[in-house]
C-alpha cells in the first residue's frame, strides 16, 4: 500500500505540467489516465521484482555448484597427496626385508649340421684337425665349412637384488657335444653331456668400503669371468677354469683394477690304478691386472703327484706316453691389450691380442694348467690376435694369427713350432643373404723326439714332420638381424671347402686323421650345411 501511495503521487507530479500545457481534462479523465499509469508502473515493477528474484536462485545456484567444484577439488587433491605419500615410501614388503627380487635369464649357444665328402660318405673335419693340434689342442685352422660335430650350451642365470643394494647371480651350463649324426644318440662316446658351470657371486656388498666397494666375489665351478678367444678359428685366447673362488673388481684407480683368483682341476684321465681321477690337482693360483685396455694375468701351478704317474698314457685323451719327468710346478704370463672399438687403431672395429709364456705346468698356454703331460723343464712362447673391420659398406674382414714355439714340452729335446693364419669375410648382398668366404693357412715344425703314443695295444713313435696346410670355404649364408654385423646370429649356411697339405704330415702318426683312408694329402672337397646361433 506504501509502494502505491509512492506510485500514485509520483505520477500525479509528472503529470501535472503536461496537463498544463494541455487542453483541459475533466477530473475523470485526468483520474482514469493516472490510474492507468499506475497500473502500468505496477507491472513493471513486479516485473524486476521477478527478475531480480531469479537472479538470486540463479546466483545461488552458481554458488552452490561452485561449492560443490570445490569440495570435489579438495578431495581430488587429498587423493593424489595420499597417492604420491604411498609412492614415497615403498610398501612393506609382504617378506622379510633381505628377501631378493629375482629375474631369470635363459642364454645358449649351438651349432649343428651335416659335414659329407665327394664321394658322399661322412667327412673328417674339425678346426683342430692338423697334426699340429695335437700339440696342447690348440693348432687350429678356420671353423667355416670345417666342423662335423653338434654341440650346445645352455645356460640358466638367476639374478637377485637386494633393498641393502647388494646382488647376487647363480649361473648354471649344460653342455652336449656329439659326432653322430642320429636324431637319438645313446650314452656312448659320441657325445658328452656335461655341468659345464655352477658358481654363484655377489657383489655391492654395504660392508665393503675402498677399492673393494664395488668388488665381485665368486665361489664354484666356472670359467674365468675375463676369458676371450678367436671364434673363427674356434680357438681360445686364453681359457682359464675350474672350480674355486676368488675376487674380481678391487678398483684401486679409475683405470687400475685387480682380480684375485684360486682354482683346482684335474687332468682328465690318470691312466692308473694308484690315483682315482680327482686326487691329483692341479692348483692355480691367479693374479690380473687391468689397466684401460691392458692386461697383465700371472699364474703359479702345483701339482703334487703328478710325476708319480710316469709311463702311463697321456691325460690329454691322445693315447701318447707319459714322460719320465712330468711337471708338479709351473708358471704362466700373459700381456694381454684389447680394444672394443678400433681395429688395431687404424679403423672402427675391435681387435684383441697377447703375448703369453709358461714353463712347467704353465708352458700349456692355451689352457693354463690343463695339460699334465707337460716336462718340468717345458717352455713355451705364443702369440695371438685378431680383429674385425668394415672396409665398406657391404664388406667385413676378419683375420686372425696365432703362433707357437714349445721345446722340452713333452721329452727333453723336443721342439714344436707352429703358425696358422686365417681370414673371414663376409659379403652382406641383401638384408637377410651373405657370402661367406674363409682361407687358412697353417704351418708346422714338429719334432716328438722320441714321444711314444699307444694303438690297438701296440706302442708307436710320433714322427717328424714339416710342412703346410691350407683351406678355402664358400658359405652362401642366411641371417637375421644385422647381415652386415658378420659376428650377428643366427645363421645358416651352406658351404663347400676344399683342404689340402704336404704328403708329409700323413706320417706324423697312425691314429690321426691325416693319412687315414679317403683323407690323405693331394686334396679333398667336403660339403654341408649347418646352423650356429648363441644369445
Amino acid at each position: 500500500m506504501r509502494n502505491s501511495a509512492f506510485y500514485v503521487a509520483f505520477a500525479c507530479a509528472a503529470a501535472l505540467p503536461a496537463a498544463a500545457a494541455s487542453a483541459p481534462l475533466t477530473i475523470e479523465q485526468r483520474l482514469a489516465l493516472l490510474e492507468q499509469r499506475l497500473n502500468r508502473a505496477e507491472q513493471q515493477a513486479h516485473a524486476a521484482q521477478q527478475r531480480a528474484e531469479a537472479a538470486e536462485r540463479q546466483t545461488a545456484r552458481a554458488e552452490q555448484r561452485a561449492l560443490a567444484a570445490e569440495q570435489k577439488m579438495g578431495a581430488l587433491e587429498s587423493r593424489t597427496e595420499r597417492v604420491e605419500a604411498r609412492a614415497a615410501v615403498p610398501p612393506a614388503p609382504a617378506k622379510a626385508p633381505s628377501d631378493p627380487v629375482n629375474d631369470f635369464q635363459f642364454t645358449g649357444y649351438a651349432r649343428a649340421g651335416m659335414l659329407v665328402n665327394s664321394s658322399g660318405q661322412g667327412a673328417r673335419g674339425g678346426p683342430g684337425i692338423s697334426p699340429a693340434s695335437s700339440i696342447g689342442g690348440d693348432a687350429h685352422i678356420g671353423r667355416l665349412g670345417n666342423e662335423k660335430d653338434n654341440y650346445v650350451e645352455l645356460g640358466f642365470i638367476n639374478n637377485m637384488h637386494f633393498r641393502d643394494g647388494s646382488w647376487a647371480r647363480f649361473r648354471a651350463m649344460v653342455a652336449d657335444g656329439a659326432t653322430n649324426p642320429d636324431p637319438w644318440v645313446q650314452d656312448n662316446d659320441s657325445h658328452h653331456m656335461n655341468v659345464r658351470q655352477i658358481y654363484v657371486e655377489m657383489g655391492d656388498l654395504p660392508g665393503f668400503s675402498g677399492p673393494a666397494q664395488h668388488a665381485t666375489l665368486w665361489a664354484g665351478k666356472r670359467f674365468d669371468r675375463d676369458n676371450f678367444d678367436i671364434h673363427f678359428t674356434d680357438s681360445d685366447i686364453i681359457f682359464l677354469g675350474g672350480t674355486g673362488g676368488g675376487i674380481n673388481d678391487l678398483q684401486w684407480t679409475p683405470h687400475w683394477k685387480s682380480n684375485f683368483s684360486v682354482y683346482a682341476r684335474n687332468f682328465g684321465d690318470l691312466g692308473s690304478d694308484r690315483y682315482s681321477d680327482s686326487d691329483v690337482q692341479n692348483l692355480m693360483f691367479n693374479v690380473s691386472n687391468f689397466y684401460d685396455n691392458w692386461q697383465l694375468m700371472l699364474t703359479g701351478m702345483s701339482a703334487q703327484g703328478n710325476d708319480a704317474l710316469k709311463d702311463h698314457t697321456s691325460t690329454t685323451g691322445s693315447y701318447a706316453m707319459r714322460s719320465d719327468n712330468s711337471a708338479t710346478h709351473g708358471l704362466y704370463a700373459m700381456l694381454a691389450y684389447r680394444d672394443k672399438t678400433r681395429f688395431y687403431g687404424l679403423a672402427p672395429g675391435n681387435s684383441e691380442s697377447a703375448l703369453q709364456l709358461g714353463n712347467g705346468l704353465g708352458a700349456e698356454a692355451r689352457q693354463p694348467g690343463s695339460d699334465g703331460d707337460l716336462t718340468e723343464n717345458a717352455k713355451t712362447l705364443r702369440f695371438a690376435s685378431y680383429g674385425i673391420v668394415p672396409v665398406s659398406k657391404n664388406w667385413s674382414l676378419a683375420p686372425s694369427v696365432i703362433a707357437q714355439h714349445s721345446e722340452d714340452r713333452y721329452r727333453d729335446g723336443d721342439r714344436y713350432d707352429w703358425a696358422t693364419f686365417n681370414l673371414r669375410a663376409s659379403q652382406a648382398l641383401t638384408h637377410n643373404f651373405a657370402l661367406l668366404y674363409e682361407a687358412s693357412w697353417q704351418y708346422m715344425d714338429l719334432k716328438p723326439n722320441g714321444r711314444t703314443y699307444q694303438d690297438n695295444g701296440a706302442v708307436y713313435r710320433y714322427q717328424a714332420v714339416k710342412g703346410d696346410l691350407y683351406k678355402l670355404t664358400f658359405a652362401p649364408t642366411f641371417k637375421v638381424g644385422d647381415v652386415f654385423d658378420i659376428k650377428a646370429r643366427p645363421e645358416i649356411r651352406l658351404f663347400a671347402t676344399y683342404m689340402n697339405w704336404d704328403t708329409s704330415l700323413d706320417g706324423y702318426a697312425l691314429n690321426d686323421d691325416f693319412g687315414s683312408v679317403g683323407f690323405t694329402a693331394g686334396g679333398t672337397w667336403n660339403f654341408g650345411i649347418q646352423t650356429e646361433i648363441w644369445f
